[in-house]
């Protein structure tokens, strides 16, 4: 059993537009020995995030600028290894909480909290961090829980529930297509580099998002409760990680040691264009082969108009 680890120095990233509440949560967890970081919007938090490299953080839903919701999705897209995400909010409805959980979110506690229950939760996704920080290792690329092939049709019914779950409660969703690019003269087949393209993306997804390999090339991403930030991030994330050359390759990537390239196309909903499932799926088309036609390596993401994005290094 992993023991609890020490508060002592322990950076903890608070996250809320009321000064209020962050004074309360600042001064139940400095009196626990944590060091507090505080953010007021969403677009502080990925900033603070990116200088501070927070053990874990403290997720108001609703905040200017980016939501809570939103922030979670890109923090954990972000987070080379896990990172503990506690959203926090007056909205402590069921749906509430399913929807912060949805978002990435690994707990979920309703304002006003009891200042030894927030102590205690934190206390076990600290707990539940060591422990995986412990089996990955220093680098953080240990071996991950498989995720589990759907078959077609269960992936298709699965695909139309995310949907129609969408357009219930108004939530995001995002649809992504990512295919390896075919290489010039030389290169390897494109067949003999999906393997490695799949472990990459099983990197940068969580349990809830569906993945399903649609050809010899290539694999469709489904992306609940995440908009134009997130998926974008996710799409950054797997190209540039496909396009890095690998010194100690694994099995399932020796043969991309030298990287690829990758097109990648990302339609979203709620979107003027988007009135179906079938127009979700045609756009992501869409978008793919417009990144196609110019030359491979770009994202083509597809907001009311087709938009290319090519990932810096």
């Amino acid at each position: 059993m992993t023991a609890a680890p020490s508060s002592s120095g322990v950076k903890i990233l608070v996250a809320d537009d009321s000064p209020g509440e962050r004074a309360t949560a600042r001064s139940v967890l400095t009196e626990a020995g944590f060091v507090v970081v505080e953010a007021t919007d969403g677009q502080q938090v990925l900033e603070l995030y990116n200088r501070e490299r927070p053990a874990l953080v403290m997720l108001d839903v609703v905040m200017p600028k980016i939501g809570g919701l939103e922030v979670c999705r890109i923090l954990k897209a972000k987070a080379s290894g896990f990172l503990p995400v506690l959203m926090v909010s007056t909205r402590n409805s069921v749906n509430a909480r399913v929807e912060g959980l949805r978002s990435g979110a690994d707990d979920y506690l309703g304002k006003p909290y009891n200042p030894e229950e927030l102590r205690a939760r934190i206390d076990v996704l600290l707990r539940t961090r060591a422990q995986f920080s412990q089996g990955e290792g220093a680098e953080g690329d240990g071996p991950r829980a498989r995720r589990v092939e759907l078959a077609p049709d269960e992936f298709r019914r699965r695909l139309r529930e995310e949907f129609e779950r969408a357009e219930r409660y108004s939530d995001p969703l995002a649809c992504l297509r990512v295919e390896v690019d075919e290489g010039g003269e030389g290169a390897r087949p494109a067949v003999e580099l999906t393997p490695a393209l799949h472990a990459i993306i099983e990197g940068n997804v969580r349990k809830i998002d569906l993945v399903h390999r649609t050809d010899d090339r290539g694999f469709l991403l489904v992306l609940p409760n995440t908009h134009f930030p997130g998926a974008l991030t996710v799409a950054e994330r797997v190209a540039r990680e496909a396009r890095r050359p690998l010194l100690h390759p694994s099995a399932a990537r020796a043969a991309a040691a030298n990287g690829f390239s990758v097109s990648i196309g990302v339609s979203f909903y709620p979107n003027k264009d988007t009135r179906s499932l079938q127009d979700l799926l045609d756009l992501v088309d869409a978008a793919l082969e417009r990144a196609r036609r110019e030359q491979g390596g770009k994202i083509c993401l597809f907001q009311h108009q087709g938009y290319l994005y090519s990932p810096d290094d």
